[in-house]
Formats: C-alpha cells, sequence, structure tokens
C-alpha cells in the first residue's frame, strides 16, 4: 500500500511541464448532496493561477512578488462546468498560457478527473480562464508585466501550446 493512500494530500504539483496539480475533493468543498459547492471552483482556479505565478516566478508567490514590487490580482475569471466532482474525488488542473498583453495575460485551467486505471484519462470537469493584471505594488495601478516574467511567460506558452479544445 502507498504511504497515506487512505488520505491523500488536498493539493500537490504532480508536473512543472506543464505545469499540473493535483487534487482532492474534500467534504468541506462539498454541498450535502456531496458534489462540490461552485463557488469552490473559483478557489480551486485561483489556486492553480497563484502556483503558475510561483512557478513562473520561482519561489512562492506572495513571497518572492515582492522583490518585483508588484501584485497580481484577478481581473476576470471565467468558468465553464463539464462534470461533476463528487467529495473524494481526485482530479488534474493543467494550466496553459492564452494571450499576453502589456499589464494582462490569461490562463487556462483545464481540470480532468483522475481515472482509476492510469492509462485512461477521465472526463473534464471544468475549464477555467483567468486573467491576472500587473499592479503596481504601493499605489495599485496597472503597470506593464516586468520584462523577466513576461519572457518566462512567453517561453511557457511556446513550449506548452494552448489546445483549442480544452480553452474558453
Amino acid at each position: 500500500m502507498t504511504p497515506c493512500a487512505f488520505f491523500p494530500s488536498t493539493e500537490a504539483v504532480i508536473s512543472e511541464a506543464p505545469l499540473i496539480i493535483r487534487r482532492v475533493v474534500r467534504w468541506g468543498d462539498c454541498d450535502p448532496a456531496g458534489i462540490v459547492y461552485t463557488p469552490r471552483f473559483l478557489d480551486y482556479t485561483i489556486s492553480a493561477h497563484e502556483a503558475f505565478i510561483g512557478l513562473m516566478l520561482g519561489g512562492p508567490i506572495h513571497s518572492t512578488k515582492t522583490s518585483l514590487k508588484v501584485n497580481f490580482p484577478v481581473r476576470g475569471v471565467e468558468l465553464d462546468f463539464r462534470s461533476p466532482l463528487p467529495v473524494d474525488t481526485q482530479f488534474d488542473m493543467e494550466v496553459r498560457v492564452g494571450e499576453i498583453r502589456s499589464r494582462t495575460f490569461d490562463l487556462h485551467v483545464t481540470a480532468t478527473r483522475v481515472a482509476a486505471e492510469p492509462a485512461h484519462q477521465g472526463p473534464v470537469a471544468f475549464l477555467a480562464r483567468i486573467s491576472p493584471v500587473t499592479v503596481d505594488g504601493a499605489s495599485w495601478t496597472a503597470v506593464p508585466l516586468p520584462d523577466a516574467l513576461r519572457s518566462r511567460i512567453s517561453a511557457y506558452a511556446d513550449a506548452y501550446p494552448l489546445h483549442s479544445e480544452t480553452s474558453l
């Protein structure tokens, strides 16, 4: 038996290339019927956004962004629900980059249920698009993406292109 197989971690990065985060649906995420509450999908998506920016910055988002003197609030989110996520379900969130603009960019998250057999992929649970905007850490006014961050995001986008069938 795998250590702690009876109680897997709530969230773990299982790949950085491309970024894939595995999550487990906990009872607190669910309604009384044991299906994820709609607002929890936003939490899942923001978690993927924070993990991606942390990957691009080379460390945890909230401690590494201060060196750039910027913040990354979200200016928009879109969610498309495809299949339910019951309690104890494991799912993977794969992050891809969409459009990159001067002050903001789009992240596309495809959440897929983990299948019982590793050779098979489970159904898509939800699709999300989240758009962080870069703001000055002191004034909270929009500023251009720092050059180093823009180049890392662009390189990631080139290495792991967005698939049109799993994007909003």
